[in-house]
């Protein structure tokens, strides 16, 4: 019994290291794209990847919350 316990509580963990993963795996792809563009247009684009992942779930889970009332 307590080994489900660990079990579930470790997938838990794991798919929410994922999620963050994944947003930074994009962020950075994105951002190496960016890189393929001149100086000025490389600026401004590096501009709409700062947002940090905690920001990023807040306002998701604002989002979603919105939804569901």
């Amino acid at each position: 019994m307590l080994k489900s316990i660990a079990m579930i509580f470790s997938a838990l963990f794991l798919v929410a290291c994922t999620h963050e993963q994944v947003y930074n795996a994009v962020q950075q792809n994105q951002q190496l794209e960016c890189s393929k563009l001149p100086q000025v247009r490389y600026e401004e684009c590096m501009k709409d990847f700062e947002e940090s992942y905690k920001d990023y779930e807040r306002e998701r889970q604002e989002i979603l919350s919105t939804d569901q009332r």
